[in-house]
């Protein structure tokens, strides 16, 4: 099988898929920089109880910054970025840490973890989607966002597409949302009858669906992890 990663490369997923007689094929559509931002008034992560991070990108603004997490309560979307903040938190007393998969499981963990006074800080990005937001606001939880990366399009990205033979593809992987919406246009066209369009979470489902208008098979990664992108091929 042919694959098509729209992804930076990365050992985890080409190392699992390769080993599994899976051609793979990398191709980086986004780029992302993390902000420097004071911390002062409401920014300043000491004026809450616990912090929210959604992204290895939330990770890396947490560290790059020092952020002092003693006695914080800490919610991570995704096993790979809590991993990241567990080695970080592991320096600091006190600290809580949970995770989910994703942001409608997070927010449920929140819940029913920790008491609906806590205020909470949500390090996210620039295209950050409102279902978590969403679910606390409903349930009276205190929530200030705030934009620590922002993610655009890699000025590159269509050019380099476009010296692919995108045919040649039995399964396409996009991994956001925001990778649908700077490639999806492009691909409709080009990507071969048969190609599976695979999804690392619903959201990037839903944004699928909306771009392709379910003319090709949309298949959703049951976890964000190598194994789950994986688990998916090999059913194919």
């Amino acid at each position: 099988m042919k694959c098509l990663l729209l992804h930076d490369p990365d050992p985890r997923y080409d190392n699992v898929l390769s080993d599994n007689n899976i051609q793979i094929t990398n191709l980086p559509v986004l780029q992302t920089t993390v902000l420097n931002l004071d911390h002062s008034s409401d920014n300043s992560p000491a004026k809450h109880d616990g912090i929210i991070i959604s992204s290895k990108h939330g990770a890396k603004f947490l560290i790059k910054n020092k952020i002092d997490i003693s006695g914080k309560s800490l919610a991570i979307v995704g096993p790979a970025t809590a991993k990241i903040v567990r080695k970080y938190a592991d320096q600091f007393d006190d600290v809580t840490l949970v995770w989910e998969d994703n942001a409608s499981l997070l927010s449920q963990t929140i819940l029913s973890s920790f008491p609906r006074s806590h205020s909470w800080i949500f390090y996210c990005g620039n295209k950050a989607l409102d279902i978590l937001p969403s679910i606390l606001s409903e349930h009276g939880v205190r929530l200030k966002q705030l934009v620590v990366y922002t993610v655009e399009k890699r000025p590159e990205s269509e050019k380099d597409l476009s010296l692919l033979d995108i045919g040649v593809f039995e399964a396409v992987v996009f991994f956001s949302p925001s990778g649908v919406d700077y490639t999806g246009e492009f691909l409709r066209d080009k990507l071969s009858d048969g190609c599976v369009l695979v999804a690392f979470g619903k959201s990037t489902a839903a944004a699928l669906s909306q771009c392709f208008s379910n003319v090709f098979v949309i298949r959703i990664c049951e976890h964000p992890t190598p194994s789950g992108v994986l688990d998916v091929l090999m059913s194919l």
